[in-house]
């Protein structure tokens, strides 16, 4: 019985590669098909970010609430 078991786990195997192989063969990955230009598509054209495009890491608010107090 433990040949068997044996067998059927290396016929399972060679399905899977196969299978893999086969998925690799007629699928295109889209995420690296393209060549990344940094550019932005504005309305039908293609144009370089300007500075409203651009993203600002992070801005630091300084709010001051002091000023207001709570009514009790």
């Amino acid at each position: 019985m433990a040949k068997s078991k044996e067998l059927i786990m290396i016929k399972e195997y060679k399905q899977i590669i196969y299978l893999e192989k086969l998925y690799k063969k007629n699928t295109i990955d889209l995420d690296n098909y393209f060549k990344y230009s940094g550019k932005l598509e504005i309305g039908k054209k293609f144009k370089e970010p300007k500075d409203d495009y651009v993203y600002v890491h992070r801005r630091l608010i300084k709010n001051d609430m002091s000023k207001y107090k709570f009514k009790k």
